[in-house]
């Protein structure tokens, strides 16, 4: 894309320039275009030798009295002739022989510095300024000229006064072309149309830049761009040879204010484009070549402001040098970035050596020392919006990483606020199911203890009866326990995760360490215990897991087993699988109440047979334990005769 865009722009000025006019050589101050066709051939482009009067205002009255001409080339000023300077005046004489018969012509001339009265055939045409013999009496006018010829007139004499006070080199300067005049005027119209389009852009790209200033922390390099945008949007409107837009909508304007705005705006981006440079790469950029650079653009351009075009046009040949030596400044720095993993300095580096060729080929324009006449007047600008296309595509390109860097972070910050969404709504369950358990479940052995040692203490029990209760109480103090602690171990497992650990454990001494500890509670119900593992058996896994599941398994076997009943506590091998089994002959469960149990997540509370009462979480705990450790729970009941639980413990 930027390669297509850059296509059209260095297109740009062969488009305004239309096809090359045809260069037409003449001696002696005769030109003869009696054989051009003016309907099949583009303009013709006038070089050659002018008779001049130096030093004289010579008009029709008195030409006959001006003595013998000298010849001057008409097309780069009398400055670079021997033996003439840049300050005076003179008259320039030339006789042009035209088609018979043609009709509609004229001649546009696009420089005359600085002030100019022009005659055909003796007849006042047009002017531009005041032309004088002194300062006082002379005043410059910033403009073109395009003068009608006159019809079926086969020989036409131009006679041209030019009166130059302010510029360094007076006179004529470009080529005069002579052309059918709706072809000029279209001509011009395009040309000047393209040089305001290029102005356009840059005042469009330097508030771009002004604003990219202002929105970032370390954007200087925006502000520098910007002046440099609109420095050069400003020489376009007002030199010779552009749309002279300014000097057009301004025609009070005297023509010392347009040059110093011109030449103001040249050596002012001396300091400008390094400092530009500087502050894009500053760890790489020399501080000592900045500083002589920023010296020589103030110097310069305050010497534009207190001085005339006559004193500050002399050090424009030390500008072009430093324009030169700034582009090498710039290439070092940007060089050195690059070398170093700078991944900007490669677009960057690329967009000055795109435009280089532009801006040097606008330098030998308008150096006195090469001398370079080229018709386009587009490089600087076309230098700068080329440079501009890639540090536009850079900062597109950094646009779209941070969009796609925002989308991703965005997306990580939704999942993240999902995750806590999700860890919120578990803290919320685990807390109503806390509060509800405690507020129930906990709460009721202690309000039992409570009321029977208030009725202990006030005499209303003997020693007799309170040992009765004290049994009762510890059964459900010892339920309480084992609920308080399955709450905690599901707490936990809902707030921080199962934490796994396998051990090696003997399976004998855990089965007679869980006898021991519901002794007392299965003495109140007057339940037997038995285990019929009678040989030695190790195992290696999870032994908390396992803890707690036959923890579990035996509170819910002696709730729900009638008093004077037995439960069994048997062990096989299956393959390589463990089978711990708890067998009741109580009250059983019945299927719909058998399934929750396996599949729901959450198991119901049931009344024992003892009308005690359980937080249902038990069965639910140890089901999900077991099944994250990789093993599994089976049951078995009858209704009223009694159930089995089976803990599945893996060992291959």
């Amino acid at each position: 894309m930027i390669l297509r865009i850059l296509l059209i722009l260095l297109l740009l000025p062969a488009v305004g320039q239309g096809q090359a006019p045809d260069t037409v050589f003449w001696t002696n101050g005769l030109v003869d275009l009696s054989r051009y066709d003016f309907t099949e051939r583009d303009a013709a482009r006038i070089r050659g030798g002018w008779a001049f009067y130096w030093k004289k205002l010579i008009t029709p009255t008195n030409l006959s009295q001006a003595g013998l001409p000298a010849w001057i080339n008409g097309n780069s000023g009398w400055a670079v002739q021997p033996g003439l300077e840049g300050l005076g005046y003179g008259t320039y004489q030339l006789f042009i022989r035209l088609p018979h018969n043609h009709q509609g012509l004229s001649i546009y001339f696009p420089t005359i510095n600085a002030a100019s009265r022009i005659w055909l055939n003796g007849r006042w045409v047009a002017s531009t300024g005041l032309v004088g013999e002194t300062p006082e009496t002379y005043r410059p006018e910033l403009t073109t000229l395009l003068i009608p010829l006159p019809d079926k007139e086969e020989t036409v004499e131009l006679l041209i006064q030019v009166a130059n006070f302010t510029h360094p080199n007076g006179g004529l300067s470009g080529y005069p072309r002579v052309d059918r005049t709706a072809d000029l005027v279209e001509d011009l119209t395009r040309s000047n149309g393209i040089q305001n389009f290029f102005a356009g852009c840059l005042i469009a790209l330097c508030l771009y830049q002004l604003i990219l200033f202002f929105l970032y922390n370390k954007g200087r390099p925006f502000l520098w761009m910007s002046l440099i945008c609109f420095g050069v949007a400003a020489r376009s409107m007002v030199i010779h040879g552009g749309s002279l837009l300014l000097p057009n909508l301004f025609p009070l304007v005297p023509w010392e204010v347009w040059k110093k705005l011109e030449f103001g705006s040249v050596y002012a981006i001396v300091a400008f484009f390094p400092l530009y440079v500087h502050d894009l790469f500053p760890q790489f950029a020399p501080i000592k070549p900045l500083r002589i650079f920023v010296a020589i653009g103030i110097l310069t351009t305050v010497l534009v402001l207190i001085t005339t075009q006559v004193t500050f046009g002399l050090v424009l040949e030390i500008v072009h040098l430093c324009y030169l030596l700034s582009f090498i400044y710039a290439f070092y720095t940007i060089g050195k970035a690059w070398k170093t993993g700078e991944r900007d300095a490669r677009i960057i580096l690329f967009g000055i050596l795109a435009s280089f060729p532009l801006i040097l080929l606008e330098i030998m324009k308008n150096s006195a020392f090469i001398a370079l006449n080229i018709p386009s007047m587009y490089y600087v600008e076309l230098g700068v919006l080329v440079f501009l296309l890639f540090q536009v595509y850079l900062l597109a390109n950094h646009q779209a990483k941070s969009y796609k860097s925002l989308e991703a972070m965005n997306i990580n910050l939704e999942g993240m606020v999902n995750e806590r969404t999700r860890e919120l709504r578990t803290a919320n369950d685990v807390r109503d199911k806390l509060l509800s358990v405690i507020s129930h479940d906990v709460r009721s052995p202690l309000n039992s203890l409570q009321s029977m040692l208030d009725l202990y203490n006030k005499g209303l029990v003997s020693p007799e009866e309170f040992t009765d209760f004290s049994r009762q109480v510890q059964s459900q103090l010892g339920n309480t326990g084992l609920l308080v602690e399955n709450i905690l171990v599901w707490t936990s497992s809902q707030l921080k995760g199962v934490e796994m650990q396998r051990q090696e454990f003997s399976l004998n001494e855990m089965i007679d360490r869980n006898i021991e500890l519901f002794r007392s509670t299965a003495e109140s119900k007057r339940i037997a215990i038995t285990s019929l593992l009678n040989t030695p058996m190790t195992l290696t896994w999870e032994k908390n897991i396992v803890h707690l599941a036959l923890r579990n398994l035996l509170a819910n076997a002696i709730k729900f087993s009638h008093e004077g009943g037995t439960i069994e506590i048997g062990v096989s091998q299956e393959g390589t699988d463990i089978h711990l089994r708890v067998t009741d002959h109580g009250i059983g469960i019945d299927s719909p109440t058998m399934e929750m149990i396996l599949s729901s997540k959450r198991s119901a509370s049931r009344t024992g047979t003892g009308q005690e009462t359980g937080a249902g979480i038990g069965l639910s705990l140890v089901r999900d334990y077991l099944i994250h450790a990789g093993g599994s729970l089976m049951a078995e009941s009858v209704v009223g005769k009694g159930s089995t639980f089976t803990i599945i413990i893996p060992q291959g």
